[in-house]
C-alpha cells in the first residue's frame, strides 16, 4: 500500500515538514509496512522555496536585500536548473513576519526588496520570474519592486515618491522601466479579493498587518487614486480585477506594470513538482493545515490536494486544528474525509503546543479506521 503525505503548515504552530512528520509518525505507529511519501507543501507563499529545492531541480541563490522598512538583510530564491526562470518568494524580504509587530505598519511599508531580489535573477540571465506572493507586509501595490527595478513614480513637481503605499495618494506620473520587455512574468496567487472595496487589500488585509481604522481608509484612499492612474496612463482597469487585492495590490501592481499573469500558486507549484503523477500513483492521500473551510476552496493545499486525488479516484483525508462547515463542499471537491485533530476541549495555545502529538494521535485513529473499512 502506498501512502502520500502532502500537508501545509499550521501557522505559528508546526511547519509543513513538521506536519508531513507527525503524520507519517501517527501511520506509522498502526501499520510500519507502508510505502509512505512525504511531500510538505505550499499553496505558493511561504514555504515554496522549500518545497522546490526539495522536489524541483535548481539551486536555492542568497543575495544582500532590504526588509519592508529598509533594514539590509539577505534573501533567497530559487533558480531553476535552465537558468533562465527563478522563484521569488515575497515573504523573503517584504514579509510580516520579517518584523516586530509594533514594526508593522502598512502605511510606509514597501515591497522594495522583494524588487531588490527580482532585479538580482535579471541580471544573471533570468527571462521568467514567477512571484510567490504570501505573507506580505506591505500594502503598496508592488510600487516598491517597481521603483527598484528602475520605474519611476512622480508626484505633481516630478519628485519620487516616498515607500511605502500611502504615498501613492500623491501619484501623478508613472515612467515604465526600460529594458524589461523580455521578462514574462507570473504571480502565485490565491486569494480571490479586489484591489479596493469591501473586500479589497486595504480592508480586509490592513488590519492584519497592523493598520489601524485611519491607515485603512487612508490606504483605500491611495490605492483608488493609484488605480485611477493606472487606468488614464496604462489604460488598465486593475480595481476589479480578480486577486488583484493579493499581497497589499500586489497583483493588481504586477499585473499593471508587467502584465503579469495571476495563476493560483497550488497549480503552478503543483506542475513544476510533477504532484498530480505522484498522486496517481498512491492509494490513499494525507493532507492538512491548521484551518479547512470555506477560505480553503480558494485553493489552499488540502482543496487543491483533494482536487487531484478525485480526477484519479485517490481517497483523501484531511486533518485541521480547526474545521468548519459547509462540509459538503469539501466532500464535492474530492475530500474524503476531515477531522479535527482537536479530541477534547482545550486552550488554542496548549493545542499549539501539543499540535505535533494531537497531529500524529489523529492520524493514527484515522488511519486505524481506514484500515477496518477496508478490510
Amino acid at each position: 500500500m502506498k501512502v502520500l503525505i502532502v500537508p501545509d503548515s499550521f501557522k505559528e504552530s508546526l511547519d509543513a515538514k513538521e506536519v508531513a512528520q507527525a503524520i507519517h509518525a501517527g501511520i506509522c505507529s498502526v501499520c510500519s509496512s507502508l510505502k509512505i511519501e512525504q511531500i510538505p507543501f505550499s499553496d505558493g507563499g511561504e514555504g515554496a522555496l522549500d518545497v522546490l529545492h526539495n522536489f524541483a531541480q535548481g539551486d536555492i541563490v542568497s543575495c544582500k536585500s532590504m526588509d519592508a522598512i529598509g533594514n539590509s538583510i539577505n534573501a533567497s530564491y530559487f533558480l531553476f536548473k535552465n537558468k533562465k526562470t527563478a522563484w521569488i518568494e515575497l515573504s523573503q524580504s517584504s514579509g510580516i513576519a520579517l518584523l516586530s509587530k509594533e514594526k508593522r505598519r502598512p502605511c510606509y511599508t514597501s515591497t522594495y526588496g522583494t524588487g531588490l531580489v527580482i532585479k538580482k535573477a535579471i541580471s544573471r540571465g533570468c527571462e521568467e520570474i514567477i512571484l510567490g506572493i504570501g505573507g506580505s507586509a506591505t500594502n503598496d501595490a508592488a510600487a516598491g519592486i517597481f521603483q527598484a527595478l528602475g520605474g519611476q513614480l512622480l508626484d505633481s513637481d516630478g519628485v519620487e515618491l516616498q515607500r511605502g503605499g500611502l504615498a501613492l495618494n500623491r501619484l501623478n506620473q508613472i515612467i515604465l522601466p526600460k529594458g524589461l520587455d523580455h521578462i514574462s512574468w507570473r504571480i502565485a496567487c490565491d486569494v480571490e479579493n479586489p484591489l479596493v472595496g469591501t473586500t479589497g487589500a486595504s480592508t480586509v488585509y490592513g488590519p492584519q498587518k497592523g493598520a489601524s481604522k485611519a491607515d485603512v481608509m487612508a490606504l483605500e484612499n491611495s490605492l483608488n487614486h493609484f488605480s485611477d492612474l493606472v487606468e488614464q496612463q496604462l489604460k488598465k482597469n486593475i480595481k476589479k480585477l480578480k486577486g488583484g487585492g493579493a499581497a497589499g495590490g500586489t497583483s493588481a501592481g504586477m499585473y499593471a506594470f508587467f502584465d503579469a499573469e495571476l495563476v493560483r500558486g497550488f497549480d503552478l507549484l503543483a506542475g513544476l513538482i510533477g504532484l498530480e503523477e505522484k498522486i496517481s500513483d498512491v492509494d490513499l492521500i494525507f493532507t492538512a493545515e491548521g484551518s479547512i473551510d470555506s477560505q480553503s476552496l480558494n485553493g489552499k493545499v488540502p482543496i487543491g490536494v483533494a482536487r487531484l486525488g478525485r480526477k484519479h479516484n485517490v481517497p483523501v483525508i484531511g486533518l485541521a486544528g480547526n474545521i468548519e462547515p459547509p462540509f459538503d463542499l469539501l466532500y464535492k471537491e474530492g475530500m474524503s474525509g476531515v477531522f479535527s485533530i482537536q479530541s477534547g476541549p482545550i486552550t488554542l495555545e496548549k493545542s499549539k503546543e501539543m499540535a505535533f502529538e494531537l497531529v500524529a494521535q489523529t492520524a493514527a485513529r484515522v488511519f486505524t479506521f481506514y484500515q477496518n473499512i477496508n478490510h
